[in-house]
């Protein structure tokens, strides 16, 4: 019997072997999962940056979790059509509901919400990059009205239908709440507004303080000291050794600090759309807490006219990769997009 996975060219043995030196073994199969398969946004940094070395194509991280199985890396090299410059990705063209569209969390784009684009999910699923991202835009916005204007600019020159949902992470749940209040105005109907583990405990940042704080998540996560994070952008990257592209990385640090300043002491203003909020228990983040002044209103407290919640049994970071999480997410959407009585 052969193995589940075989070489079948040259561009298959090149993924295969990056690939291999990231993970420590060969793709299971043709649409092996690279996250699946024990990826993490450290080793999708790793992955893309040898890619590029291998085969002179820059694969961007934020193409990795586009692209995400074996499969789908190997025919983007094939087609050497790989770019990070478009602001609306597809990550499922095909389904039966109204399409969805992510809407940026802090990273800017849709960096690990990749499951939202496969089973059980069974609607088109697009999402949102945010201005700056490709180091040839400059430097992005930290005022949160022009990045849903620069949102909607994108939106209106596209081809999508002019009913969505729409979903956000985390602070990207904001992004989503004010697009959608935006789009509505502009006489697009939203069908719901999905807010993912989206606390209202907002304390006053600046971008410096934005990018600081994303250098010591980084720091962390790479298991390396503390005091990593305090030598800058070039010694925080040479010392994750990812080999990223340092232009990539500076970018995507200030679009980290750029949203954080954006959503810096928001309070939500009524809208008359169906929201769903999807809540773990460590939704509100105790540091955050602590550093927003004066009292908070809940999504709860906000007297929504359609508004549910529902609780979710895992926290904050795995609720995203949950499948009966997921399968709720397309649950409310299959029951919202069902014609009235």
């Amino acid at each position: 019997m052969l193995p589940a996975f075989v070489e079948r060219d040259a561009v298959d043995a090149l993924v295969a072997a990056q690939w291999s030196r990231i993970l420590g073994e060969p793709p299971a199969a043709l649409d092996a999962d690279f996250f699946a398969a024990g990826g993490t946004s450290l080793k999708a940094a790793r992955l893309a940056s040898a890619l590029r070395g291998a085969s002179g194509v820059k694969v961007s991280l934020q193409r990795i979790y586009e692209l995400r199985t074996f499969r789908g890396i190997g025919s983007a090299l094939r087609e050497d059509t790989v770019t990070a410059d478009g602001r609306l990705v597809t990550l499922n063209a095909t389904g039966a509901g109204t399409p969805l569209l992510l809407v940026p969390s802090a990273s800017g784009g849709v960096v690990g919400l990749h499951r939202f684009g496969g089973s059980p999910v069974d609607r088109p699923v697009h999402g949102l990059q945010a201005r700056g991202l490709n180091p040839q835009d400059g430097p992005p916005s930290s005022d949160l009205g022009e990045k849903v204007a620069e949102f909607v600019e994108v939106l209106e020159a596209s081809d999508l239908p002019r009913r969505l949902h729409l979903a956000g992470y985390c602070v990207g749940g904001i992004l989503a709440y004010e697009l959608a209040r935006a789009l509505q105005s502009r006489g697009w109907e939203i069908g719901s507004l999905l807010l993912l583990n989206t606390s209202l405990y907002c304390p006053p940042l600046t971008v410096e303080q934005g990018m600081r704080e994303k250098f010591r998540q980084l720091v962390a996560e790479a298991g390396l000291p503390a005091e990593v994070a305090e030598r800058g952008a070039e010694a925080v990257l040479r010392e994750l050794g990812t080999g990223e592209d340092q232009a990539d990385f500076d970018a995507r640090v200030r679009v980290f600090g750029s949203v954080g300043a954006a959503i810096s002491g928001y309070a939500p203003p009524p809208a008359d759309f169906p929201v769903r909020l999807f809540s773990t228990e460590d939704r509100d983040d105790p540091a955050d807490i602590a550093a927003t002044p004066g009292p908070v209103v809940d999504w709860p407290d906000l007297g929504l006219p359609d508004y549910r919640q529902y609780a979710v049994p895992v926290d904050h970071f795995e609720m995203i990769n949950h499948a009966p999480t997921l399968e709720a997410v397309e649950a409310v959407m299959a029951e919202l997009d069902r014609p009235g009585p």
